[in-house]
């Protein structure tokens, strides 16, 4: 019965286990500083190559309602929440940053200087 009891324990607690992700590199097309035009804000749009549109498509399909950590060169710029799939190739950022920042930015990840990746948040909401 202790058996049993442990058995069945033990499924519960693996099954409790969050998920855990391997965090996704992004392959940059492009990128540029916009203004959105309903909001008025900066941001910066990335325009992925058809790997990291694959890529990114599969993780946030996998990953709808959890919050990520989206980082440039190891920093976190940004810890959305995923509100549905991405399935196109080209993902919007937008923070407190300066238009200065948003260009440096992009003209890191155009020129392939710098790495986005995006992993799923330590701490999720």
């Amino acid at each position: 019965m202790l058996r049993h009891t442990l058995i069945i324990t033990l499924a519960l607690l693996i099954g409790l286990t969050p998920a855990t992700a391997k965090p996704i590199r992004l392959m940059v097309e492009f990128a540029k500083v916009i203004t959105d035009p309903l909001s008025g804000r900066d941001g910066l749009q990335i325009d992925l190559t058809p790997a990291g549109q694959q890529a990114i498509a599969e993780f946030t399909t996998e990953h709808v309602g959890k919050m990520i950590d989206v980082t440039i060169d190891g920093k976190i710029i940004n810890s959305p929440m995923i509100q549905s799939p991405i399935p196109g190739g080209t993902i919007m950022l937008s923070g407190p940053y300066s238009v200065y920042e948003l260009q440096l930015m992009a003209n890191q990840l155009t020129a392939k200087t710098s790495t986005i990746e995006i992993d799923l948040a330590k701490k999720q909401r």
